[in-house]
């Protein structure tokens, strides 16, 4: 019996830029004078130009010219008969998932998004399947840098396999909502890996291969095509302290740049989540460092184009930490409206997501005007805002109302004094903050500051 190494059931290969892919072919075990029909749902033929190279009982090769779309399935053919089949075949889009956990995704299965058709997930195990949570098995992986040193690592992955509760995240959402707003199926390359800093994720570690996490990301690439639409990043949690923080924008920036430059893809696209809430027991160091990786990712933006951040201190959590299932659905489909735009030219004002552009002073210094650029329609906000604070040498100081302008794309603070010289500005400062403003597209301000006043 034919057995086909590649490709593997609902694999997802990159498109190219005229909406075509190419199928790679390996069958071991082939019969002689064998052939390759791919087929679409209706069981009708797909144009598509096999180019097969046969030695021995192997067959390589591709499959060239495969329209976007799918899922197809591929026959092998003995004569007229059909001796191996693999099924849910997709052209479409390829997008990494990188970072620490709140990108593996820690959720409550029982909330998760449900599985599509259209949406694959590369595993761990270089198991193309549909994408179903837990995305992450680290245990199960090919690359050690998951899995490290285990006295048994079968009884982990049983034991892993009968005991999992959790693991939703934002990844399904993502694709799906992609597949909604561009008809185009999306492949998802499970990277991640909890509790991981920046320089655990260095570009200088890519000669380790498998047992560093660059390196595993870049293999797994390469295994996937070689190519993607772009790459999905949620991590900073590990680096929120005063030995990685004060270099944090600048590690993130040379790890994108280093990213590029190995796949030869120098505009490839790059969204990224700005850190969400920690319900920790708040020191004004940890608190400090929490907000300053926020800034530091706030700040890099304009210097990784193509590229958006999205925030999430707005979601809800399933522990201390993670963000649960209905907070990973809605990041999920923000990060697929940034995408829309950033990776797929989408042209929709406001795309980003309110920015805050200027900042006036009253004559008085009893009054700040914050202006946002950016916003889909109008700010949506309570009555009285929550988050802002302005703070002196001598500390925080006291804020009389803090309410939308009447533009809709404007806060308006107000003091019971005039602010002192050399005060500044802050919004969402620390582990959990409380202001919760978005625009029309649930798109929410970022935490941003400290700001000269």
């Amino acid at each position: 019996m034919p057995e086909v190494i590649s490709p593997q059931p609902h694999q997802v290969v990159q498109r190219d830029g005229a909406n075509q892919g190419s199928i790679p072919i390996e069958v071991r075990g082939a019969p002689a004078g064998a052939t390759v029909v791919l087929v679409d749902a209706a069981g009708a033929s797909v144009p598509c130009q096999p180019k097969l190279t046969e030695e021995g009982a192997r067959l390589t090769g591709s499959v060239d010219g495969v329209p976007t779309g799918g899922p197809y399935a591929l026959q092998l053919l003995s004569g007229d008969d059909e001796v191996a089949r693999v099924e849910g075949l997709l052209v479409g889009d390829l997008w990494i998932l990188a970072g620490q956990s709140n990108m593996d995704g820690c959720g409550k299965l029982s909330g998760a998004e449900p599985p599509s058709e259209l949406v694959s997930a590369f595993y761990y195990d270089d198991r193309w399947g549909i994408a179903e949570d837990p995305l992450c098995w680290y245990n199960e992986a090919t690359d050690p840098v998951h899995w490290g040193v285990l006295e048994n690592r079968q009884a982990a992955i049983e034991w892993d396999r009968s005991m999992r509760t959790i693991g939703a995240g934002l990844g399904i959402a993502f694709g799906k909502e992609l597949v909604r707003r561009l008809g185009v199926p999306i492949g998802l390359l499970a990277c991640s890996h909890g509790g991981t800093s920046m320089a655990q994720w260095d570009p200088a570690l890519l000669d380790r291969g498998g047992e560093s996490l660059y390196g595993s990301m870049i293999r797994r690439v390469r295994a996937a095509g070689g190519r993607v639409a772009g790459m999905t990043w949620y991590q900073g949690e590990s680096d929120a302290n005063p030995d990685a923080g004060p270099v944090y924008g600048e590690a993130f920036t040379s790890f994108v740049n280093a990213l590029r430059a190995e796949l030869g893809q120098p505009e490839m696209p790059v969204l990224y989540v700005q850190l969400g809430r920690f319900y920790a027991d708040p020191t004004p160091e940890s608190e400090r460092w929490w907000h300053e990786i926020r800034e530091a990712q706030r700040r890099v933006e304009p210097d990784i184009q193509p590229a958006a951040m999205v925030a999430a201190s707005d979601l809800s959590l399933d522990d201390i930490i993670h963000v649960d299932a209905p907070g990973m659905r809605r990041l999920g489909i923000r990060m697929a409206r940034l995408a829309h735009v950033v990776a797929y030219g989408a042209a929709e004002e406001g795309w980003l997501g309110p920015r805050p552009t200027t900042v006036d002073v009253a004559e008085d210094r009893q009054g700040v005007t914050i202006r946002f650029e950016s916003v889909n329609g109008r700010l949506i906000g309570t009555k009285r805002l929550y988050g802002f604070m302005v703070r002196s040498a001598e500390g925080p100081l006291l804020l009389g109302d803090c309410r939308l302008g009447g533009d809709g794309l404007s806060v308006e603070l107000t003091f019971p004094a005039a602010l002192p010289e050399g005060a500044e500005l802050f919004y969402n400062y620390g582990h959990n903050p409380q202001g919760v403003i978005l625009d029309e597209w649930d798109m929410p301000v970022p935490s941003f500051g400290p700001i000269a006043l």
